[in-house]
């Protein structure tokens, strides 16, 4: 579709052109003007590194790496030509490599480019303040990696493989960025060309119904992994959910999805980050509000009891942002310094276990056989 220029007399279409016609050059103006103005095609993301290449035995580069407020991580790939090239491919791969970054590599990386740009800037404050949180959770931190695909162009074989990785959980948005001449002015028209924004949540509903045949379609152990999200914030506590017999999930509508997720009878293997497996247990009653939950055998809620963690009362009365507290009775449950197989952690919240052999060693030290602590 062309763009028009509307006078009092007519309406003219624009000329079409191209970035290297206007003399437009990909990483000198381009880059520099969109890491300025991220939002332009990707909205909510915090551009925290150019020309990212800080891995071994590599010299690719990404072009802007961002995170979003939701805590993924986000590739960002530039091209000023009219095809897109093999720019999916090249994405893919810078996924995969900084798909393991920490909260606290982050904060590195982005001091060290702030440093370079802006002197003077605290970079951990300014990540903590654009996720929104009070103090670190890495458990949450990078638990996906989106892909912003940023061409003047794409080809049909390059927006049929977006199309199809899409299809399989991957987010990766093809955005077009049409430059036309109107004089010495350079008009672009920015448009997400896939998914079509008219058809995203469709697209989800797709990508979700493929997701969950493909689950049904693997083994299913009968256990979930879920981490207690007693890390670097004390807002939670593992001392808590083995005293009182519950599991806990929130910080946003996402996390408390997972919290409720669980259902009575289901299996849990409890993780402690940083330390390992601490307990196995079993769903006893579906998830309530945290200021609504109360332990078996006592008749106060959380709120009104003794606990460990440093309770932020403020979020905990937020119906969007509280934690949710399923009740679980643990069948084998240990200290934090007891606790076992510290590197065979999942990169989640919560979610099924299916590697029997993982169960077969978990149930050897956390067994259903075995008396609760």
């Amino acid at each position: 579709m062309p763009v028009y220029r509307l006078t009092t007399d007519s309406i003219e279409a624009l000329a079409t052109t191209t970035f290297a016609e206007r003399g437009i050059l990909e990483r000198a103006d381009l880059q520099r003007l969109l890491k300025a103005n991220i939002s332009v095609v990707a909205r909510g993301v915090l551009v925290i590194s150019e020309e990212f290449s800080d891995w071994e035995d590599s010299r690719r580069r990404i072009d802007l790496l961002g995170i979003d407020s939701d805590a993924a991580l986000v590739v960002i790939e530039l091209k000023r030509d009219d095809d897109g090239g093999h720019m999916e491919l090249q994405a893919i791969r810078y996924a995969a490599m900084v798909s393991s970054m920490t909260f606290s590599r982050a904060v590195d990386v982005y001091q060290a480019y702030l440093d370079k740009t802006a002197p003077g800037q605290d970079a951990r404050r300014m990540l903590l303040d654009h996720l929104e949180w009070g103090e670190p959770r890495e458990d949450e931190f990078g638990h996906d990696v989106r892909v912003f695909l940023v061409s003047a162009d794409f080809s049909k074989e390059l927006t049929t493989s977006v199309l199809w990785l899409n299809e399989r959980d991957l987010d990766i948005r093809c955005v077009r960025m049409k430059p036309y001449a109107m004089g010495d002015e350079t008009i672009v028209d920015v448009q997400q060309v896939v998914p079509l924004p008219e058809a995203e949540a469709y697209m989800v509903r797709l990508r979700e119904k493929a997701s969950v045949c493909r689950e049904a379609a693997r083994q299913d152990t009968g256990y979930w992994f879920m981490n207690t999200g007693d890390g670097s914030n004390d807002s939670r506590s593992w001392e808590d959910c083995k005293k009182y017999g519950f599991m806990l999930a929130g910080g946003g509508p996402k996390y408390i999805g997972f919290a409720r997720q669980l259902k009575v009878g289901d299996k849990v293997f409890a993780y402690l980050s940083g330390h390992g497996y601490v307990g196995l247990g079993e769903v006893v009653a579906d998830a309530v509000p945290f200021k609504d939950f109360v332990p078996d055998g006592y008749s106060k809620a959380l709120p009104e009891l003794p606990l460990t963690a440093n309770i932020d009362h403020e979020r905990m009365n937020s119906p969007e942002r509280c934690d949710w507290c399923a009740a679980v009775q643990w069948i084998h449950a240990v200290d934090r310094q007891n606790a076992v197989l510290k590197d065979r952690a999942r990169r989640s919240t919560l979610e099924k276990i299916r590697q029997p052999d993982l169960i077969v060693e978990l149930r050897r030290h956390l067994g259903d056989d075995m008396q609760q602590a």
